[in-house]
């Protein structure tokens, strides 16, 4: 009798403790500008569904990320620390990101993510989209980096990102060698091959000796022009858990696919506490799009993907309002870094965001690199449509996962981020941070300071890139703008600003 009332008792208790926990739903779009949507002041990109999210809940426009590339501000704000933390800051130039899904590094095992934060609370945890931090360490099938191994229970996504590979004729390789493609490599092997014959033809070379030299350069340009394809297709595949259910990646309806995984994923996990990390490839270039969403914006290319990108929002929260949820799940939508001012097509066409009033863009410690378009919304428990100035970070998520948990942060390192529950229910109107620094690789860039009891956030730059006259990006010289070397220009003293 007493066994049974205990475990109502028990049942009862369990049911109050998970009811109070709210879902999660994190949003972070890849290379989106803070002015890429309307309620961030686009008037002309037309994004109604993360306008809504706006409206619901708060605009938080002083948030910050510590870098200004995927690869290291994505290890930030996992972990809530510092990518140096976690050995993810590099310092090989224009390279400070994965760009091969073949290379040994990643995200480290013990670093704690929000994934095993909200795991260990007892949350079913999902990611769809763009990983970016690495899949394998010492061999082609240990998956040591790979997010079922970081607290997800659950990927449908890229390993690594959408990158040059994934678009036919292009390949991510030439970074590292300019005009090391396929058609480059046949061409020089066809005027290799008429120079062995001219050279034959003035009696340079025997018979023999000139079969010989042109079938080695045959097969050198053979294999060379094969493996650069081969390895395109190796950068760019879609993952299921551990499982690759597509190669090469399809981009055109890649959106669609990732919102019905994320769709299906809150819809088989309804009557559970859940953490979805939705982690868009868009608007990272190549840019694609489902056949509604071409030519649907005044802004090409461009401006389609982010509608596109506004459309999955809204059909992700459409399914989390159809089930009932939306009063008892608490929305983080951001971009990891600023728009990549420095991308123009083949034709001329500009395929980067906006950073609306702010300097500089994707790569630069400058506003535009760092200060991200980003809304919170929790209903009920965030007051609706306000706009917070106060000084806030992409890290700040990991310890407010933990905080909307219950669980603990992991006491055996620094946590870099603040809880951002106390400036959103206005229990207090201060930011917990004093100091958020801005690294450029495995440099320190910039300094903020916010001095306790103020409301004054003051920024020094200490090293700055060296645009491309007339521009605020490095167009014309790189990929993007460089953290060292001839490069940059070191502000000595440091330029100042608020």
């Amino acid at each position: 009798m007493w066994n049974t009332w205990l475990n109502v008792i028990f049942a009862y208790f369990l049911t109050s403790v998970t009811s109070a926990r709210p879902n999660i739903l994190i949003f972070l779009v890849d290379d989106l500008g803070i002015a890429d949507v309307s309620c961030f002041g686009n008037d002309t990109i037309k994004t109604p569904n993360i306008d809504r999210l706006a409206e619901e809940g708060a605009r938080l426009r002083h948030d910050v990320t510590p870098d200004s590339i995927c690869t290291p501000n994505r290890a930030a704000f996992l972990t809530g620390r510092y990518p140096i933390r976690s050995g993810l800051a590099s310092d090989r130039g224009q390279l400070r990101a994965f760009i091969f899904t073949a290379a040994s590094g990643g995200l480290p095992q013990n670093e704690t993510t929000f994934a095993e934060i909200a795991s260990t609370g007892g949350y079913k945890t999902g990611m769809i989209g763009k990983w970016h931090l690495g899949l394998h360490s010492s061999s082609n099938s240990d998956f040591h980096f790979h997010p079922l191994k970081q607290g997800f229970h659950y990927f449908y996504g890229l390993p690594l990102s959408n990158i040059k590979d994934c678009e036919p004729g292009q390949y991510i390789i030439e970074l590292l060698v300019p005009g090391l493609n396929p058609t480059n490599v046949l061409t020089a092997g066809a005027i290799i091959g008429v120079t062995l014959f001219i050279c034959y033809l003035t009696g340079l070379f025997n018979k023999t000796a000139f079969i010989l030299l042109l079938t080695v350069t045959a097969l050198i340009s053979f294999a060379m022009s094969t493996f650069l394809i081969m390895m395109s297709q190796f950068n760019c595949f879609v993952m299921k858990n551990y499982d690759v259910v597509e190669q090469p990646t399809i981009l055109e309806n890649l959106t669609m696919r990732f919102t019905d995984e994320a769709v299906n994923f809150i819809r088989t996990n309804k009557d559970n506490p859940f953490l979805l990390y939705m982690s868009f490839v868009k608007v990272h270039t190549p840019l694609f799009n489902t056949r509604p969403f071409v030519n649907h914006s005044i802004h090409g290319r461009y401006g389609d993907n982010v509608e596109e990108m506004d459309w999955s929002v809204g059909q992700i929260m459409a399914a989390v309002e159809e089930l009932g949820l939306k009063e008892n799940t608490f929305v983080y939508f951001t971009s990891d870094n600023g728009p990549h001012l420095e991308k123009v097509s083949d034709t001329g066409e500009y395929h980067g965001g906006w950073s609306g009033i702010y300097k500089g863009g994707k790569g630069q410690c400058w506003e535009g690199g760092v200060r991200m378009p980003t809304i919170v919304s929790w209903p009920g428990h965030i007051p609706t449509g306000i706009s917070l100035d106060k000084l806030t970070s992409s890290m700040d998520v990991l310890p407010t996962v933990a905080k909307l948990t219950g669980a603990d942060l992991p006491d055996d390192r620094v946590v870099d981020g603040k809880d951002l529950l106390p400036l959103l229910t206005n229990q207090t109107q201060q930011s917990s941070h004093e100091f958020i620094f801005h690294y450029c690789g495995n440099q320190v860039h910039a300094v903020r300071y916010h001095p306790k009891n103020s409301d004054t956030v003051w920024k020094a730059h200490f090293v700055t890139p060296k645009w491309t006259e007339g521009t605020e990006s490095c167009i014309g010289k790189s990929v993007l703008c460089r953290c060292h070397g001839d490069r940059v220009e070191v502000q000595d003293p440091p330029f100042f600003m608020t």
